[in-house]
């Protein structure tokens, strides 16, 4: 199963804790998603409660007078904050960074913090314990990035720091139940928005990961109708598509007999043997480096030294239309068709580019190509035909043997070679 469908057929099960992708794969890919993110808020939010740590140990020196040993708890919690913070950004599990990040929340942060705030006065407790309790919930429910249950645990042992406060200060059992609904309150809505925050930031991540999955098919089916070079230009711009190529070699091949035999089979049997047929030839150009151009009915068109000069093509062009000339004998034997490949090679200049803006084709153009389709439909069934400068290129691999001057259709007299399989080739 691929990762679209994956992701299309999970359900988001939300548990009172947390919401959870039913597909492992997918819990696993979210959890690496999730560490960059972890790293960046909980940074931020302890550089955050650092400088207020600072700030108010500042004004603690300022304007409360408090005892050398408070100051020196409030430079420790600075110090304990910044520690953590480091380590925050080294963490390279997202999980593990949960459990180390609440228990620094819990045990540092949370419980150094009320440790600090219980040497105040008594009238000061009791103005602030609230306000203090409060912005804590919602730093570590709300501006922390941590999974869900860890966020709980933070804040019910914020709540159980806090009820230190009434006991210390003898405050009346109405006011002090009280206070803590409003504080349980606080927190309900911090991880009320938690959750709703986390469902839909899972969802938009499968919606992406979904986006992605469909720009891949794209992209493949693209690069699988255009040439490699080609289509990734077409990606970056919409710009035309024009160039000059001063060498290409094109070959044409056509299978000879197809028409008469067509109107004999079904329309399956049709289609099935073509389909063998240009499967194998467009397998063969991957083997030679040769750019599959298109095919139209029964005939095939490709070109080397397209999109990308590499070179002398014409000696790949050439045991390409060979080997293409044996797969086609293979399977029409296979298939009782009476069919022969007729095959015709030029070189010269062409133009390419991209026409069409709904359907892209990659086409050339030029007297090159014309003449390639001159010698194709002037050639020998079960040989390649090929032009003098074609011939001029090939070495002893080849067996060579002149053809004489043919007459070409709009080119005149030329002067043509057939090429046949030899042992070297």
């Amino acid at each position: 199963m691929d990762f679209h469908q994956r992701s299309s057929e999970s359900v988001l099960t939300r548990s009172l804790i947390r919401p959870r992708f039913d597909d492992p794969a997918l819990e696993a890919a979210w959890a690496v998603e999730r560490l960059e993110s972890f790293k960046r808020v909980n940074s931020r939010s302890l550089l955050f409660l650092a400088v207020m740590a600072l700030i108010f140990t500042l004004l603690d020196l300022a304007f409360l007078d408090s005892p050398p040993s408070a100051i020196a708890t409030r430079i420790g919690l600075f110090v304990m904050l910044t520690a953590v913070l480091v380590a925050v950004r080294r963490v390279t599990d997202v999980q593990t960074g949960d459990r180390l990040f609440a228990a620094a929340c819990i045990g540092g942060a949370g419980l150094y913090w009320f440790l600090i705030f219980m040497t105040l006065p008594d009238h000061q407790l009791i103005d602030w314990w609230l306000v203090t309790l409060a912005m804590l919930g919602i730093v570590f429910m709300v501006l922390t990035e941590m999974a869900i249950w860890a966020r709980l645990a933070v804040a019910g042992c914020l709540v159980l720091f806090g009820l230190a406060v009434p006991f210390t200060v003898a405050m009346p059992p109405q006011d002090a139940f009280l206070g803590m609904v409003h504080i349980v309150i606080v927190y309900a809505a911090g991880w009320a928005a938690v959750f709703q925050v986390e469902t839909s930031r899972r969802l938009a991540f499968v919606r992406e990961l979904d986006l992605e999955e469909e720009r891949g098919r794209t992209v493949a089916l693209l690069r699988n109708m255009l040439p490699t070079p080609i289509a990734d230009r077409l990606l970056r711009s919409s710009d035309a598509i024009a160039e000059h190529h001063p060498a290409v070699t094109v070959l044409f091949a056509d299978l000879v007999g197809f028409t008469p035999w067509a109107s004999t089979r079904s329309a399956e049997e049709v289609v099935a043997v073509l389909d063998q047929i240009f499967t194998a030839f467009d397998e063969l150009c991957d083997r030679y480096g040769v750019e599959k151009i298109k095919t139209i009915g029964d005939a095939y068109m490709a070109a080397g030294g397209v999109p990308v000069a590499n070179g002398p093509t014409a000696p790949a062009v050439v045991r390409l239309g060979l080997d293409m000339i044996a797969a086609a004998e293979t399977i029409t034997t296979e298939n009782d068709a009476a069919l022969q490949l007729r095959i015709g090679v030029h070189e010269g200049s062409v133009v390419a580019g991209v026409i069409g803006r709904r359907k892209f084709l990659y086409d050339l153009w030029g007297d090159t190509v014309n003449t390639a389709a001159r010698v194709e439909s002037h050639g020998v069934p079960g040989r390649v035909h090929i032009t003098q400068g074609v011939a001029d290129q090939l070495g002893d691999d080849f067996a060579v043997e002149e053809r004489g001057t043919i007459d070409l259709k709009g080119k005149g007299p030329m002067v043509t070679h057939l090429v046949a399989r030899s042992d070297a080739s």
